[in-house]
């Protein structure tokens, strides 16, 4: 990797960290899962990124909450959190960005690339990380689903924005190619 996207990628990883003290979590009744800005940045890691640069960002902010350094919803961080409830979010952001890196268009197709960030950052990353969930709480997987519906609004509304958000950049910023 060149100097530029290394600093790219750990200036990244040091926003999504920082993230969690713009806005504290708001935590849902129903379940142990905070609504959080994490997601958005997760999916704006995916527009703004190449795969690899994407993913790395993004495991490299759950490495260093994996460690211990307080980067995660409700400034917590360590093991304990990638093993309770929201861990199965946590483990699937690397490869969440990645996915929505990886089958973007090239060319900014604004239906296509929501419809892709749709489809890996809400629908795909809840129908997997609901499986931890129900192992994590002892629910069935049906009832931790249905748990997640009230955080879906909320994830379009984030989606939305980081596409806006990545609309703005001008690709010579975002990539080595120029």
């Amino acid at each position: 990797m060149k100097i530029r996207q290394i600093t790219r990628v750990s200036l990244y990883a040091a926003f999504i960290a920082v993230s969690v003290y713009l806005i504290p979590p708001i935590q849902i009744p129903s379940v142990q899962v905070p609504f959080t800005l994490q997601t958005m940045l997760i999916m704006l890691a995916g527009y703004l990124f190449v795969p690899k640069e994407a993913f790395l960002t993004v495991f490299i902010y759950v490495f260093i909450g994996a460690i211990g350094l307080p980067v995660f919803s409700g400034a917590r961080g360590g093991l304990s959190v990638l093993l309770g409830p929201t861990g199965g979010f946590l483990f699937l952001f690397p490869l969440v960005s990645f996915f929505i890196s990886f089958f973007k268009s090239k060319t900014k197709r604004k239906i296509y690339d929501l419809s892709i960030g749709g489809l890996v950052g809400i629908l795909g990353l809840y129908l997997l990380a609901a499986i931890w969930l129900s192992v994590s709480l002892s629910l069935g997987y049906i009832s931790a689903l249905l748990s997640l519906l009230p955080f879906i609004p909320f994830d379009i509304l984030k989606l939305l924005l980081a596409y806006l958000i990545y609309l703005k950049f001008p690709k010579d910023i975002l990539s080595d190619q120029s």
